[in-house]
């Protein structure tokens, strides 16, 4: 049961003495890598009464991140004011701002500043602040124990963490607790299982402060999530396109690509590692001259996969330093990503009947989506083939989709292969779509026969893309780093209407 404000403040005073001298330690900040959107804070911070507005990210208290760079009078009053405004509001309110890993994130955000948001205070004001923290570890231990593994993130952990410590309520168990979820949401190669870069960068950030956590307060199991950061490390260290840039698959976007990148570049103890064993996830190629990504992941109920993109089958590829094929992209411009950035039709991959692969629904898990994501990998001396297929279309319009790469290693090419396949005899007719999305600053021209386009891209290389029937290109956008831009897309269309269909493609450096 969660407590009411007047017996809080009554428990309070009874454990003052024990709580502020756990709150000694309420100077240290322990984050590596800061994943705030200053721009989007900065939209909203100097907005009066901005803490009453129904934003995630004003009831994160990310703004107090800003507020500490912004610094002297202004900004300490500006957080002061803000907080105690926001509890007073929302203190004994259920569901949001209550809900998701909100309670913990601010948590983490008030203890991260509560050196400066105290700085030139009164006794008053800081007994405030220690009130509002403890309110928070109380309903934050609570909802961490009825929460499922799967609903639980890294911030809800480091949340977690801290207030046990705070509260001397740490021991072995919890601590095997916490690698058992953490382990639960890594698959077998050390991807965070949102398939999302950005997430899968803020997980192994999260991981590295609970590891500097335990190491500050001295305790022995400290050591526990070295072999995970290592591996989580090495496989993010593949995701980057040959510009620089990270595929932009399941609300990824190049943001904090910098910030990762440089990260990356200090961990200098990581070895590369061989990935030929994936069964689930995004599949990459990589030589000197190209890098391909491909989307093979099989998507479940759980609320860590809540924000995959209905983009199976789709690919990216990039080479000589700059992108070819891209997924439309993400936005957090807005505090989230727009669900129709989510859509089939927004990634490299096959549409049929203009219908997403998944069923979207915001801030949930897929309502419908592919039973079966299948993926094989088969390489040899001159080439590596990526086979994938799924199910999405099975129930509604009773077809199977297959996409075959043949990557050379040898050539600067990649052949595709992409096939629909009816499960039973049916007689309608149906449209399908097979995108290309083009990166940015690419220019096109049809060769006389309409199958075959010429690509020149900003570096002025030059890419011949053929197929073994007419293609169109139409307006597309891609949306990174919050700026929407105007592209092209390269369109396969037709007529499904026999049993089996197979669409020719390949893409090479001319």
């Amino acid at each position: 049961m969660i407590l009411t404000f007047k017996k809080l403040i009554f428990i309070f005073i009874f454990l003052k003495f024990k709580l502020n001298k756990n709150l000694s330690y309420l100077d240290l900040n322990f984050r590596k890598i800061d994943f705030t959107n200053y721009e989007l804070v900065k939209r909203f911070i100097f907005k009066k009464n901005f803490y009453k507005n129904k934003n995630r990210n004003i009831h994160s208290f990310d703004f107090l991140n800003f507020s500490n760079k912004l610094g002297g009078k202004i900004g300490i009053n500006l957080s002061r004011e803000s907080i105690f405004g926001w509890f007073q509001i929302n203190k004994n309110k259920l569901g949001f701002p209550w809900s998701e890993d909100l309670s913990s994130r601010r948590l983490i955000n008030l203890l991260y500043n509560y050196e400066y948001i105290n700085s030139s205070t009164s006794k008053n004001s800081k007994n405030k602040l220690d009130v509002v923290i403890y309110y928070h570890i109380q309903r934050i231990l609570f909802d961490f124990n009825n929460k499922k593994i799967t609903d639980i993130t890294s911030f809800d952990l480091i949340a977690y963490l801290i207030s046990s410590i705070m509260l001397n309520k740490i021991n072995k168990k919890k601590i095997d607790y916490l690698k058992y979820i953490i382990d639960h949401q890594i698959d077998k190669l050390g991807m965070h299982k949102s398939y999302n870069i950005i997430e899968h960068s803020k997980f192994i950030n999260n991981l590295n402060e609970i590891k500097n956590i335990l190491l500050f307060f001295k305790i022995e199991k400290s050591k526990i999530f070295d072999e995970l950061i290592l591996k989580m490390t090495s496989i993010l260290n593949e995701y980057f396109h040959s510009d620089g840039s990270i595929p932009l698959f399941n609300g990824s976007n190049n943001i904090y690509t910098k910030l990762i990148y440089d990260s990356l570049n200090k961990e200098n103890y990581l070895k590369k590692r061989e990935f030929t064993n994936i069964e689930n996830g995004i599949a990459f190629y990589s030589d000197k001259n190209k890098k391909i990504f491909f989307e093979v992941v099989q998507p479940n109920n759980d609320m860590v996969s809540s924000n995959l993109s209905a983009g199976t089958l789709s690919i990216e590829l990039s080479g000589f330093g700059e992108k070819i094929f891209t997924n439309c992209g993400a936005s957090e411009s807005l505090g989230k990503n727009p669900e129709y950035l989510r859509y089939s039709a927004a990634h490299s991959t096959i549409v049929l009947q203009n219908t997403n692969i998944s069923q979207i629904k915001e801030g949930n898990p897929h309502i419908k989506f592919p039973q079966s994501v299948v993926f094989r990998r088969e390489a040899n001396d001159n080439e590596e083939v990526f086979e994938g297929s799924h199910n999405g279309y099975l129930n509604k319009f009773k077809k199977i989709i297959k996409r075959k790469l043949i990557i050379y290693k040898k050539l600067i090419k990649i052949e595709g292969e992409d096939n629909l396949i009816s499960y039973k005899d049916i007689n309608d007719r149906l449209i399908y779509h097979i995108r290309f999305h083009l990166a940015e600053d690419i220019i096109y021209n049809f060769t006389n026969n309409k199958k075959n386009i010429i690509l020149k891209t900003k570096m002025n290389n030059i890419w011949l893309f053929k197929s073994d029937t007419e293609l169109i290109v139409e307006d597309s956008i891609l949306v990174d780093k919050n700026i929407t831009k105007p592209t092209k897309q390269i369109v396969i269309k037709g007529v499904l209407s026999d049993k089996k269909i197979l669409k020719k493609w390949s893409l090479e450096k001319i």
